[in-house]
């Protein structure tokens, strides 16, 4: 573990970070797995080469950027290594989160907006169009046929607008934050890799349509990423101005190609047989996901009482019918104590997302039960009463 992480700090170290992104400044970072955390560039380190190694605990859970020590800081899980070059892009993204914080970046979007995205067929026809378009500007040959395929990608975003009101400003914003660190992943992990097309396999996540609505997040990185090729094409120095603008990469884009909204004119669904059969899928993946959840052999424990959503990933989450499945991980405040729990987890909710009710585990040990305190292993403390039918077993908090 000690020289892998070597490795990828001597690549930072020697990678020419201009070629990724003008004055790319690097913040803090961490690699980590289960036992250690390897800090690196942080102030508590002194300047030493060397990672400063500590225990690790519950402030490292996936790859992204929290504060550490009150510094910005990316951290990536190396518990499973897989190849070097993929590590390393991944350090190189969730560092350039930290550069946008460091750059005082306002434009991040609220997440929970995202995690209650309506599902309408009508919305997922024009989306995979839009998607389509999109791939078709990149891919022009002429600044002619760039910009009519950059037109019909802005009637199609206009309806959407119209369908999905502050939703679409969701995707907007993500697109304007993920997009340029998918970008500077893409440069990352294309210095690793001369002679290979990796502009390409980047570019092709665009039309893969049935990812783009299974997980929506994720798939406004590519296009976000499609934005920020455009601009390369037709302004070069965008860049340069990324920092210093409040208007979202596809308002930028509106801008600099002086194309209107497109109120005036509508798409037809060409590709409503094929958002039909998504929508199914759809439906029918995230009830498989709960309920495949739900189909335990071993001990559920359902808490039953007020609780409260405070870190959680919003890549990983299916809602559906006011249930919402934290598929690896969440932090739960719970009688006025916050509690990690590192593995799948489903909240049942009346109103907000973030307020529970219940709260269902899965577990393979029993929990332990003295006087009104239960212990969940591997969780933590609870004080209230257990109730146990079988395997079957619910927790009462106490007030």
């Amino acid at each position: 573990m000690i020289s892998f992480t070597r490795e990828l700090k001597s690549q930072l170290e020697s990678a020419d970070l201009n070629q990724i992104w003008p004055d790319f400044k690097l913040t803090a970072y961490a690699l980590y797995n289960l036992e250690y955390v390897y800090l690196f560039n942080h102030p508590i380190c002194q300047g030493k080469d060397e990672p400063l190694i500590f225990e690790w605990d519950k402030r490292f859970v996936g790859n992204t950027l929290i504060l550490f020590k009150d510094v910005p800081t990316a951290i990536v899980n190396v518990e499973k290594p897989g190849s070097f070059e993929g590590n390393y892009a991944t350090l190189v993204h969730e560092l350039f989160h930290g550069y946008q914080t460091l750059m005082d970046e306002k434009r991040f979007p609220d997440e929970l907006l995202g995690v209650q995205y309506p599902l309408l067929e009508e919305n997922i026809s024009l989306r995979l169009e839009e998607r389509t378009v999109l791939r078709a500007a990149i891919d022009a040959i002429s600044e002619h046929d760039r910009l009519a395929q950059l037109k019909r990608f802005v009637v199609l975003r206009e309806q959407r607008r119209e369908l999905l009101g502050e939703s679409l400003h969701y995707e907007n914003l993500i697109e304007t934050i993920e997009g340029p660190a998918w970008y500077a992943e893409m440069k990352a992990y294309a210095s690793l890799h001369e002679g290979i097309d990796v502009e390409g396999c980047y570019k092709e996540k665009l039309l893969q349509h049935e990812e783009a609505e299974l997980h929506l997040r994720k798939s406004c990185y590519s296009s976000g990423l499609a934005l920020c090729l455009l601009l390369d094409e037709l302004y070069p120095e965008w860049k340069h101005q990324y920092f210093h603008e409040e208007y979202t990469l596809y308002e930028c884009i509106k801008e600099k190609t002086g194309l209107c909204d497109g109120n005036s004119s509508q798409c037809e669904y060409s590709m409503q047989r094929e958002a039909s059969r998504i929508y199914r899928m759809v439906q029918e993946s995230r009830l498989k996901t709960i309920q495949s959840f739900s189909n335990y052999d071993g001990y559920q424990l359902t808490i039953e009482g007020p609780m409260r959503a405070v870190f959680f990933d919003p890549m990983n989450m299916v809602n559906i019918d006011h249930q919402l499945l934290h598929q690896y991980f969440v932090t739960m405040q719970i009688q006025e104590q916050e509690y990690l729990i590192n593995q799948p987890a489903l909240t049942h909710y009346s109103e907000s997302i973030l307020h529970a009710d219940k709260l269902q585990l899965n577990l393979t040990e029993k929990p332990l039960v003295r006087n009104r305190t239960i212990n969940i292993p591997g969780i933590g403390d609870f004080h209230g009463d257990m109730v146990e039918d079988g395997k079957k077993l619910t927790l009462m908090l106490a007030n």
